[in-house]
């Protein structure tokens, strides 16, 4: 049990807000959501929990990456589903395997440090592409 509190506690301390703030502005950029209100991790994990966001901006990167997924999750199980479509989605899109995230470390919560340099990982990738607007940091 201590090793766990030992290891999000030190996921926190290495948690970006600027690597944060550079995320959320591209992502609104690129889906046209506003995501000026999320200040922190806890926030960050609440608003892209669903895979509803993500889902949407790997489908402005990649048109059609992911057919269907589930716009309007209330169970916790479609909106691990959603996150799975996404990481899926990364992997096709070239995103290298050590930077996909595993689901529960969005959805629960358990190292939102993999998920900012994954989501890092997939900016870089999309702006090497050729993707507008270019990820900055």
């Amino acid at each position: 049990m201590g090793d766990a509190i030992e290891i999000k506690t030190n996921w926190k301390k290495k948690y970006s807000l600027d690597l944060e703030s550079s995320l959320l502005s591209w992502i609104q950029d690129v889906t046209g959501e506003d995501l000026s209100e999320i200040k922190g991790h806890d926030q960050f994990r609440q608003k892209f929990k669903t895979g509803v966001t993500l889902c949407q901006l790997m489908n402005k990167i990649n048109p059609g990456c992911i057919k269907t997924y589930n716009k309007n999750p209330k169970l916790p199980f479609q909106q691990m589903e959603n996150i799975g479509f996404v990481n899926q989605a990364m992997r096709e899109y070239g995103v290298q395997s050590e930077y996909i995230f595993v689901t529960a470390d969005l959805h629960q919560g358990k190292n939102l440090v993999t998920v900012q340099l994954g989501l890092r990982n997939l900016g870089d990738k999309a702006t090497a592409n050729g993707f507008q607007p270019a990820f900055k940091l």
